[in-house]
């Protein structure tokens, strides 16, 4: 049977991902030598442990109409207690800081990966951009430059709308 348009889009995407997920894995032993653990340590990220102390134990489950029960109450704002005090209050509670947790977490990724990318293109001006090498250092550093560009573009996901209110 005869592929429609749609399938033949819907596995080039694929392929595309896949060739950027290899290349990504790739980059992990070749770029980024320093293990992440070893930044977060160095660097005293704090992460985002607090968010789970507002969360909570149970903040996964909706299915009584209870608000939120955070581990620590000091850690969560008045109005957003106030706000959470039923299920649907407590799930937008629970998406706000999840995306707290998405955006802090690649900030921190793209951090390592941006010291890291500094670090090799130091590596490869200290090497040298003379010689016989120097075809094969201008192409890396060249390489290592727009691996740092792509470090400064924001990444836009789409997500259904949740909120009602004009």
């Amino acid at each position: 049977m005869r592929k429609s348009w749609a399938e033949y889009k819907r596995e080039a995407r694929k392929r595309e991902r896949d060739r950027q997920s290899a290349q990504e894995r790739s980059l992990n032993s070749s770029v980024f030598k320093k293990a992440f653990s070893d930044f977060c340590r160095e660097d005293k990220r704090t992460g985002f442990g607090s968010h789970f102390l507002v969360l909570g134990s149970t903040w996964w489950d909706f299915s009584q109409d209870d608000g939120i029960e955070p581990l620590d109450p000091s850690e969560i704002d008045e109005d957003d207690q106030a706000a959470a005090f039923n299920s649907l209050g407590k799930a937008e509670l629970v998406l706000s800081l999840l995306e707290d947790v998405v955006e802090t977490l690649a900030h921190d990724i793209s951090d390592f990966k941006r010291s890291e990318i500094e670090a090799r293109i130091e590596e490869v001006k200290k090497s040298g951009l003379t010689g016989s090498n120097s075809k094969q250092a201008l192409d890396e550093l060249e390489r290592l430059k727009k691996m740092r560009h792509n470090l400064n573009k924001r990444v836009r996901r789409s997500r259904p709308q949740t909120r009602a209110a004009d």
